[in-house]
Order: C-alpha cells, then structure tokens, then sequence
C-alpha cells in the first residue's frame, strides 16, 4: 500500500514539558488511524503537529513522499510558503466548528478554495454544492451557521475541510462539543468517508465508533504509543497495563450490535 504520511521521531516539548516523544507513525492510503488515551497523553497535540498548527521540536513528517521542511530530524527549518501549501494538504475538522456567521453555508465551504487555492467562482461551487451533497447537507446551502444545529454546522465544518480536497483528514474530537443526540449523524459522516476510502486520523473518545470504522488503533500515554494494532486487539484484548486502566473507565463501551440483515 502507498503510505500518504510517514512521522519519524516526532517530538513536541512546551518549554520543560515534553508533551510527544520520538513518535514513529506510517498511514496508508485509505486507511483510518484511530487515536486514544487520556486527557494530557499528546494526541491532539499529534493533529497538530501533522498540518503544522504546533510546530515540532524534533523529527521529520513525509506527506506523499515531499519532506516537509529541511534539515535533519533534531533541527527541521520551514518557510512559511511551504507550510501554507501543506496545511492546505492536510484537512482539519476541530471540536468547534468555527463558521463565519455571516456567510451562508454554500459561503462558508467556498471560502477556502476560493482565498487559499485560487479556485475560480464556478470551481469553487462544484466543490462546494458536491461536499455539501456528500455530508447530507446541500439543501441547507443558503442557511446562515445560526439557524443550524450543532451536528449540522459540525458536518457543514466537515464538507468545508473536504472541498479543499486534500490528502489525509484529520478529526480532533469532533463531537466532543456536541450535544449526545447530535453525535451520531457526524460519527456516520465520518464513517461514510472511511469507507469511500479518505485516508483519516482521527483522535475520539467514542470506543464503539473507533471499533467499528479503525484498520488501527493507537493508544497513546505519556506522549508516546503505548500500544497500536486492529481495534479488536487494542480496544477488546489490550496487552499494556495503561490500556487495560483507560478502557475500564469507559464502561459504557459497548461492541456494536451485529448486523442481522
């Protein structure tokens, strides 16, 4: 398999505070990578290192085979013209939707084409009226963000992401702000793209949903990976101590229900 993005040695310190520790991580095209741990453990500090909102103290990160920056792995140099073209290579879906108010919602998704890829008017709303379409949502493209609910503005967020057609996506808890009725019709639009195929991370604290949608799991503690494999091994036959602790204080994890169709 192609492997999308290749993270070697990655480390991540806030002054004394080591926060990732020489992470070594390959993804593959077209698979979902799910991310777990504590609160602290560096995952979403992980995302963020990935599309350079934190930039890393140490290690190198490979997307489709470009070396992003230069130098070696403990001093890694970046202009900030490359790092504009790789944030709009890596899509990025937050815990908070963060939709311009006063844009529509068709506005809102042609917003990123339009100023960072140069897409003219007509580029711009095929990508919009088509992503709209894919999270479910093209017939609220003249609403306004504030007359829509939370889970929708978190799927409109999610077609805006997409309508920058990138390479990887990357979800930090994305339904973590939502109310628990809203959470299920984003947790299907994500699964929808797993299984069309977009390569993904995906850091969550919903168990049932990494089981059902992961080729892998990662658990990460102390800013390392503790433990990595199938979401059968790592989330129902943990080897790791830490792993077995975090997953006992989720006990509403449940297996999903078996498909009798």
């Amino acid at each position: 398999m192609t492997n999308v993005l290749e993270i070697k040695k990655l480390s991540k310190s806030f002054g004394d505070l080591k926060v990732l520790d020489a992470i070594d991580l390959t993804v593959s095209k077209g698979s979902t990578v799910v991310i777990i741990g504590a609160s602290g453990s560096g995952k979403s500090t992980l995302l963020r290192c990935v599309n350079f909102m934190e930039i890393p103290s140490a290690g190198q990160i490979v997307l489709q085979g470009d070396l992003i920056g230069s130098g070696t792995g403990e001093s890694m140099s970046y202009s900030d013209s490359e790092l504009a073209k790789m944030r709009a290579r890596v899509g990025m879906v937050f815990q908070h939707f963060n939709l311009f108010p006063h844009m529509t919602v068709k506005q809102n998704v042609m917003e990123g084409p339009r100023t960072v890829l140069k897409c003219n008017t007509a580029e711009c709303e095929r990508r919009a009226d088509r992503y709209l379409e894919k999270v479910g949502l093209g017939w609220k493209a003249d609403a306004y963000p504030s007359h829509l609910s939370g889970g929708q503005q978190q799927r409109v967020a999610i077609a805006r992401a997409l309508a920058m057609e990138p390479e990887v996506m990357l979800f930090d808890e994305a339904t973590s702000a939502l109310d628990p009725e809203l959470v299920g019709e984003v947790l299907q639009t994500m699964k929808e793209l797993a299984d069309d195929g977009m390569t993904m991370l995906i850091v969550t604290h919903e168990l049932g949903f990494a089981y059902t949608v992961a080729d892998r799991v990662l658990f990460l503690s102390e800013g390392k990976i503790l433990e990595q494999g199938d979401p059968e091994a790592v989330l129902i036959n943990p080897k790791q101590e830490a792993t077995k602790n975090f997953l006992r204080g989720h006990g509403s994890f449940r297996l999903p229900e078996p498909n009798l169709d």
